[in-house]
């Protein structure tokens, strides 16, 4: 009995101790933060882990012990990526479990649209290849440089057709009879029958090898534009199994020897005018370049003058006119400038210290002719780059060691005809600079393999380039799309620089990849650039590879394929 009282008073007190305990907490369930909706285009990668994180009160970070999946379904990764190949609603579910089984979910939903293909690099620019009968085209673009075409069959030479539409000078002083030549190499002999805008023009015979085939199109003195369209098909649809390599074509024509045509008429320098302030040259510089309003003129303004070199500080100027070689042009313009800050009305300027260059190219420039401190007025100037290849016609004021405003205004740049006129279509494909010994690159219809065995820490020293493009109005209605993939976890710059320079450009962005992993990317372009320029003009894609983090890798294979520019949803344009 003695020992029932004291298991009962022991109870009492353990019960008495309880009671004035503080109860102990109960084991908190964890959360799922950072997910959110996702928008994005068919063929694109999506990191679902990007600013995602599983938190637990008691485990902590679980973020590595999240489950993802989507549904209709999808392959995630274990690292969060997964790629969209059809259009379409998902939902995307994710999940967690903490050590002590309590559990949380979240939702998220993603958006897949498709995009209109606006570009993509298997052919070359203008090019198709049609078929008719029982004609079969087996291949069709460019590869390793080279615009090839396969067919079978064919009972007659317009079952396969060949067609490029050409954009010729057209100045309305004379009929034009157009005289073409176009590189061709076959692995057969036969004959090509070539229709230019729907007509024939000429049968020619072609052998095995190398050709040059040489015909003609007229077109009446009927129109007042400065140019035309030509449509040329060349139809080789009875040689049967053959082999084709489509060169570069060269036009001829006649012209009013000795007259002058207007190349920049009603010239507009918004949308050209490129300002060049390097503080990595002189840190003290500063100023500014852009267009009037009005778009009448450029206006540089060194407010805060360097120490280092005159074109450090400048403006670029594109005057958007292709130079022919061994041909004379006429430019001509107006310049102002005073001191900066500006002086009161009345009082003169003081010597100025500035330069006006007319260059062919932005960069890797050929000056043509330059004026050092030439006093207000017009300038005018006869450049040619004589036999040397032609290129852009570009205008560089430079002032970088005097604060100066400079404007220029009434822009005129004038053709000198000679006798016989030429234009130039030239095939391209993508192209690959190396500095370092041991790589090799190849291209098939579009798609890129680049191996290097070497990598150099500087970016331009390994690059990738695609052939020229033109794109009109505002670059957000443009998207760049490409898969990647490479055998190492390499970092890599993707950039739309202007074709015949660097800036402006439509797209910069540094990604870093991880070794064998498919990556769909796609990037939305500038809707201005960062000169504040709008997008109309031609366009090129570079991928550089050079980079200190990539130089411990050795013999590594890169891959870029699907490329494609395409046209913004409208929808998404808001």
């Amino acid at each position: 009995m003695k020992k029932i009282r004291l298991l009962l008073i022991l109870m009492l007190v353990v019960t008495l101790l309880s009671a004035c305990t503080p109860q102990a907490e109960g084991n908190k369930a964890p959360t799922v933060v950072g997910v959110k909706d996702v928008q994005c285009l068919v063929n694109s990668t999506v990191d679902f882990l990007d600013g995602v994180a599983a938190l637990d009160k008691e485990d902590g970070d679980i973020t590595p012990q999240l489950t993802i999946t989507v549904e209709p379904h999808v392959d995630v990764s274990d690292d969060g990526y997964a790629t969209f190949t059809e259009e379409g609603e998902y939902t995307v579910n994710y999940q967690i479990e903490d050590s002590d089984g309590r559990t949380a979910q979240k939702k998220a939903y993603v958006d897949v649209v498709d995009r209109e293909t606006y570009l993509s690099f298997g052919m070359p620019d203008g090019y198709s290849v049609v078929t008719a009968g029982s004609a079969e085209v087996t291949f069709s673009g460019m590869s390793d440089g080279a615009f090839k075409v396969q067919a079978d069959g064919g009972e007659i030479a317009e079952d396969v057709q060949i067609l490029h539409t050409f954009t010729v000078s057209a100045d309305e002083f004379i009929e034009r009879q157009y005289q073409f030549s176009t590189q061709l190499k076959s692995d057969r002999e036969g004959k090509v029958l070539v229709l230019c805008n729907g007509e024939p023009s000429a049968e020619l015979a072609v052998i095995a090898g190398d050709n040059v085939l040489k015909y003609s199109c007229t077109r009446p003195d009927d129109t007042t534009q400065t140019s035309c369209d030509v449509e040329v098909a060349l139809c080789v649809g009875a040689l049967g199994s053959m082999e084709l390599v489509v060169g570069n074509t060269d036009v001829t024509y006649p012209q009013q020897d000795g007259a002058t045509v207007e190349r920049t008429p009603d010239f507009n320098f918004n949308g050209t005018v490129i300002p060049r302030i390097d503080v990595k040259e002189s840190p003290e510089l500063e100023g500014n370049a852009w267009a009037l309003e009005d778009g009448s003129g450029a206006r540089l303004e060194i407010t805060h003058e360097g120490t280092q070199n005159i074109w450090a500080g400048g403006m670029f100027v594109n005057t958007g006119v292709q130079m022919k070689p061994n041909t004379t042009y006429t430019v001509s313009f107006n310049v102002e400038r005073h001191n900066f800050p500006l002086r009161e009305e009345g009082t003169p300027d003081d010597p100025a210290d500035f330069e006006v260059i007319i260059q062919r190219d932005q960069w890797n420039e050929m000056q043509l002719h330059k004026f050092t401190n030439p006093e207000n007025g017009v300038l005018t100037a006869e450049v040619s780059v004589g036999d040397s290849n032609g290129g852009p016609l570009w205008i560089y004021v430079q002032s970088a060691l005097q604060c100066n405003q400079i404007t220029l205004t009434d822009l005129h740049v004038k053709e000198h005809l000679a006798a016989t006129g030429t234009d130039s279509f030239t095939v391209t494909d993508f192209t690959c600079f190396n500095s370092t010994a041991g790589y090799e690159f190849h291209s098939e219809l579009g798609n890129i393999t680049y191996r290097v065995q070497d990598f150099d820490a500087q970016d331009s020293h390994h690059v990738v380039t695609s052939p020229s493009f033109w794109v009109a109005g505002s670059g957000a209605n443009y998207v760049v799309q490409f898969r990647i993939k490479a055998t190492a976890p390499i970092e890599f710059v993707v950039a739309g620089p202007i074709s015949d320079g660097w800036d402006p450009t439509l797209l910069w962005q540094r990604v870093y990849l991880t070794a064998d992993q498919e990556y769909a990317l796609a990037f939305v372009c500038n809707a201005k650039t960062p000169q504040g320029v709008v997008a109309d003009r031609w366009y090129k894609l570079v991928w550089q590879f050079g980079a200190s983090g990539n130089t411990q890798y050795h013999d590594v294979t890169i891959q870029i394929y699907d490329i494609r520019v395409c046209k913004r949803d409208a929808v998404l344009d808001s």
